[in-house]
């Protein structure tokens, strides 16, 4: 079994202090009006700069697996904001759940979180990190087993027609996410568990410190076959894209799993106006219709998390 690098903590940001204005004082009246200048000026960008930051910049975390959905939902909210005279920055992070919860709890910036699974929302709630009122799935995601008909190492395979055991088995490299920190990773472990292989597959696999990291394995060609999230499998956003997805296959392994991969948010404390905005903004009929299109499912309504 192969595996990626893991990625280190997130690097704290540090503001650098103001630059020293001189070594010596200086008498003369020049440098006495620059001198009043700087502490005048000075509390004004600073303040300035907390209103941009704590008002108009919403920073949200996110499940690797739905970023490419997230961007698209950002963009909307944006567009509907300025239409409405109001104006911000949005700033999307993404990594494996496990990783983004970490830092949460070590006193990452962010504002809101979007899990790949309701795990780690609930127990920042727990930690009391997470507002309570906040908790809730957002998106039910689908786990496929993709392949390629014009894979070398498959060849002979009915790819639509065969079990997924039969295509697993005779492939000789498979992408899976960190089953330590991503939870499709987990589910991914889970599938080849319940069919009875997971001794047999063991050494084969090709994981990813996330979902995003093991699509990109199999789609660069350096694993035959790949466990991921149908929303990344599905994703063509320009004609090049489209046509690298020619000749993929995909399988639902939903039937594979005991229970659906059911993704939550949470908001950080404290919560500002922004970020209750766009959860909003997430209960609307045009932020659903995008989560759908991106290949997930909707939660039914009163069936959320339960903090």
């Amino acid at each position: 079994m192969w595996m990626a690098p893991v990625a280190g903590s997130m690097p704290k940001v540090w503001i650098n202090s103001v630059p020293n204005v001189g070594r010596t004082a200086s008498n003369s009246l020049g440098h006495l009006l620059r001198l009043k200048l700087l502490f005048i000026a000075v509390p004004f960008i600073a303040v300035i700069f907390c209103h941009s930051v704590l008002t108009d910049t919403l920073s949200i975390a996110t499940a690797s697996n739905f970023r490419p959905v997230l961007e698209q939902l950002s963009q909307t909210f944006s567009e509907q904001q300025n239409a409405d005279g109001e104006s911000h920055q949005i700033n999307i992070s993404s990594a494996s759940s496990g990783v983004i919860y970490a830092q949460i709890l070590q006193g990452a910036p962010f504002q809101l979180f979007f899990s790949a699974n309701e795990s780690y929302p609930e127990k920042l709630v727990a930690s009391g990190h997470g507002e309570p009122e906040t908790l809730a799935t957002y998106a039910i995601g689908k786990l496929v087993l993709v392949s390629r008909y014009e894979s070398d190492d498959l060849e002979g395979v009915d790819l639509e027609g065969n079990s997924p055991t039969d295509i697993l088995l005779k492939a000789k490299r498979i992408a899976i996410a960190n089953s330590r920190t991503a939870p499709y990773g987990i589910a991914a472990t889970e599938v080849m568990e319940n069919l009875g292989i997971a001794n047999e597959t063991q050494n084969k696999l090709v994981v990813g410190n996330n979902i995003a990291q093991a699509w990109q394995f199999f789609h660069s060609g350096n694993a035959d076959v790949a466990i991921v999230a149908e929303s990344l499998a599905s994703l063509a956003e320009s004609s090049a894209a489209k046509e690298q997805q020619q000749g993929l296959v995909t399988i639902d392994l939903s039937s594979y799993l005991k229970r659906p991969v059911r993704q939550g948010w949470v908001a950080i404390k404290p919560i500002s106006p922004l970020t209750q905005q766009f959860l909003d903004f997430m209960n609307t009929p045009v932020a659903e219709k995008i989560i759908t299109d991106g290949g997930y499912l909707l939660p039914i309504k009163g069936k959320n998390i339960t903090p």
